[in-house]
Formats: C-alpha cells, sequence, structure tokens
C-alpha cells in the first residue's frame, strides 16, 4: 500500500522590498525569495504579487537556485495612483514540483504611495530695476517622476500676496535637462525704490496621476530709472576667448547693486543712472575675480581680463 505523499512547507520572502514612500503610478523594483522545507529546486516557478484589492499586480518567475533558496530576478511593478498606505501579498501559490505537492506560502510588502512633489526654480530676475519699467523672468518646474508639466499654469504674487501675473509652462524642457519645463512672465515693477520679495507658485498639476503644487520666492531690488548703457566685454584672459555666463555686478556707492550674466559672446549690458560704481566681475573659482572704477556720465565700454586663479596651497 502506497503512502500518501506528504506536502512540502515553503516560505517566500523579500530580497528587495519596496521604499517605505513611492510616487503614485510609478515602477517599484521588487525581487523576491521561495524556499522549501526540503530545500527542492524551484526554479521555473512563477510568484504572484496581489494587490489590496485582490488583483494580480504581476508575476515572476523563480530564475536561481543557491543553498536552498530560489530568487526571481528584480522586476518592476506599477505602484497603485490611490494615495494612502498600501499592502500587497507576495505569495508562492501551492503547487506540485517534481510530483510532490508544494504548500501556499506569502509575505506581506508595505508602502505609503505619495503624490508627485515638484520643484519650482526662477532665474535671470534682473535687479535692480527701474521704477514702474516692466521685466521678465524665467520659471522652471520639474516633477520627481519627470511627468510632463506642459501648459501647467504658474502665478507670480507681489506684495501681499497679490496676483501679480499668470504663465503656462512651455513645450520644450530647458536646454541640458530631461524635463525642466519653463516659461517667461512678464512683470512690472512697483514705483517705490526698495527691496521686494515675490513668491512663484505652481499650482497642482491637472494630470492623471496627483501632485504636490510647489513655490519659490524671489528677490530683486528698484532703483531711479537708468540714464546711461555700461557693456561689459570679459574675456579669458589665457585662451583670449569670451567668457558666457560671467557675473557682473556694478556697485553704487549707497544703494543696490546691479547684476547681470555675460551672453554667449562674453558681453553683458547694464542700465544705470549717473554716479561712480565699482564693477565686479567674476566667473566661478577658475578664474580671479575683475574690479575696477566706472564713472557715469554717458555710456561706457569696458573690457575685463579674467585670469586663471593660482591653484590652492596645500
Amino acid at each position: 500500500m502506497t503512502g500518501e505523499v506528504k506536502s512540502h512547507q515553503t516560505k517566500t520572502e523579500m530580497i528587495q522590498s519596496a521604499p517605505r514612500e513611492v510616487d503614485a503610478g510609478t515602477d517599484i523594483s521588487l525581487k523576491v525569495g521561495a524556499s522549501c522545507s526540503c530545500a527542492c529546486d524551484l526554479r521555473g516557478n512563477r510568484i504572484t504579487v496581489i494587490a489590496q484589492d485582490g488583483a494580480v499586480a504581476a508575476e515572476a518567475a523563480l530564475t536561481s537556485f543557491e543553498e536552498g533558496l530560489n530568487e526571481t530576478d528584480a522586476f518592476t511593478v506599477k505602484a497603485p495612483t490611490e494615495l494612502g498606505q498600501c499592502t500587497w501579498s507576495i505569495v508562492f501559490p501551492a503547487q506540485e514540483v517534481g510530483g510532490i505537492p508544494h504548500g501556499e506560502s506569502w509575505t506581506p510588502v508595505s508602502f505609503t504611495v505619495r503624490p508627485h512633489s515638484t520643484g519650482i526654480a526662477v532665474w535671470d530676475a534682473p535687479s535692480p530695476i527701474a521704477l514702474n519699467s516692466r521685466f521678465r523672468i524665467k520659471v522652471g518646474a520639474k516633477c520627481s517622476a519627470g511627468c510632463n508639466l506642459v501648459d501647467t499654469e504658474v502665478r507670480v504674487y507681489g506684495q501681499k500676496g497679490r496676483k501679480v501675473a499668470t504663465a503656462r509652462l512651455g513645450p520644450v524642457p530647458w536646454t541640458g535637462t530631461s524635463a525642466l519645463y519653463w516659461t517667461e512672465a512678464e512683470l512690472e515693477a512697483p514705483g517705490d525704490e526698495g527691496y521686494y520679495r515675490w513668491r512663484v507658485r505652481l499650482r497642482k498639476p491637472d494630470l492623471e496621476l496627483p501632485h504636490e503644487d510647489a513655490s519659490h520666492t524671489f528677490f530683486f531690488t528698484t532703483a531711479r530709472p537708468p540714464q546711461h548703457v555700461v557693456t561689459v566685454e570679459v574675456i579669458a584672459e589665457e585662451a583670449n576667448t569670451p567668457l558666457e555666463r560671467a557675473l557682473v555686478v556694478l556697485r553704487p556707492g549707497t544703494g543696490y547693486p546691479y547684476r547681470s550674466y555675460t551672453d554667449e559672446g562674453g558681453v553683458a549690458r547694464l542700465e544705470v543712472p549717473n554716479g561712480e560704481y565699482t564693477l565686479y566681475v567674476s566667473k566661478s573659482p577658475e578664474y580671479d575675480t575683475f574690479e575696477t572704477t566706472v564713472e557715469m556720465n554717458d555710456d561706457a565700454s569696458v573690457k575685463a581680463w579674467l585670469p586663471l586663479a593660482p591653484p590652492p596651497i596645500e
């Protein structure tokens, strides 16, 4: 009389589990292990990921076997789109392996689903700005998961939280980035001299996946209307080539400094009132800073030669 074959017990475990927090609808990388009480080779059999609602979220085959432990390769599963705490079950189903029944085993994997975070930045804000004049700033925003933010609205708020402008992010990411969508916003400077803190806000994007909103505060000063233009050409002394994105600062005896950056030709133009200014030009720690005095009674041109900085003393 042949006895009944006893079922082997199994154990399922996480080799690589989900992080504690994941962005809604993004890929989660998992790796699972399964073992048998008799150290059976379970390769080729599959484990199943059961979502919180009971649906099958993914399946993966056991592909390696070493010292009694079977493992899957790393595989990805889409995170839920619903926010909050989530628990999945990683199941090795009851099945026959080599004619021997193996029991079911499972292990939980828990994480929190969060909305995608967004960051927002402001650049190329001139300062100081002539009283009551129009000026432009560039505004960029990026999603933590690299989502497409085209046509998302950004708002600019001035003093006392008053909305002063709206703009929408354009279709092409900023050069050198993969998902920094940007736009220009046109603004009007206040009519009083002073120092101002304005805020740019990205409203929650109206996208399929949930996103957080974001805000950024930028600063500028206002000053008397300009009377003259000073043109500054910045040149790398050793290479005798123009320096792009060099910082040019004109500082008056009193009041706020005027700032600009050189273009691809190494040229910056600043509009300033009459007066005496100290001109500073700098470009990263690689170069020494240029400094001179400029008397502005008419338009002026200055060539700034930036030598390489000496190596640091050890």
